[in-house]
């Protein structure tokens, strides 16, 4: 019986030490990552010279499709003037212009993709010590991404403040 209400105590005794090692008073504090890409001043001036870049080589491959549709034409009412190996040749040519474009359009979007992951790797790279100094001065103990997150009270969102300190520290990302 005693031994019983010893293990009782003993018990309650461990659990109370091993709960507050839980409660401790780490501070755990989150941003929005995709929110700081897409609306800080650095995030926005990537975007747009990507923006830029997309629209100009739009037009570049629109031009090149418009004169490869007006090659094909004059090409195919040929077809009955030429010889059968001219006209083979000419065909072979073509052909050759369209794998050309081809591979150009293909090079040309890996290219933007890249340049938008630099970028992108860039303005992270530029947010990481902003965030270990902020972290440094306010006490936090961990600032961890929002995705990663499935449920979080709003007064532990950094995103606004992270965002106003980025503003102010680096206007503008240029690509390379």
């Amino acid at each position: 019986m005693i031994y019983n209400k010893f293990i009782k105590y003993l018990t309650i005794f461990f659990f109370l030490l091993h709960t507050n090692i839980a409660l401790s008073d780490n501070q755990i504090y989150y941003i929005d990552i995709n929110f700081l890409m897409n609306s800080s001043l650095a995030g926005k001036s990537i975007i747009k010279q990507l923006d830029e870049k997309n629209k100009s080589n739009k037009k570049k491959f629109q031009d090149i499709e418009n004169n490869l549709k007006k090659e094909e034409k004059q090409i195919i009412s040929k077809k009955n003037v030429l010889d059968e190996d001219e006209y083979t040749k000419k065909v072979e040519l073509f052909t050759n212009k369209v794998s050309e474009y081809k591979l150009l359009r293909t090079n040309t979007i890996k290219d933007i993709n890249q340049l938008k992951n630099n970028a992108q790797t860039t303005l992270t790279n530029s947010l990481t010590p902003i965030l270990a100094e902020y972290a440094e001065k306010n006490s936090i103990s961990y600032i961890i991404p929002k995705r990663n997150i499935i449920i979080g009270k709003t007064d532990f969102n950094l995103t606004n403040t992270i965002l106003k300190i980025l503003d102010s520290k680096i206007k503008k990302i240029n690509l390379k």
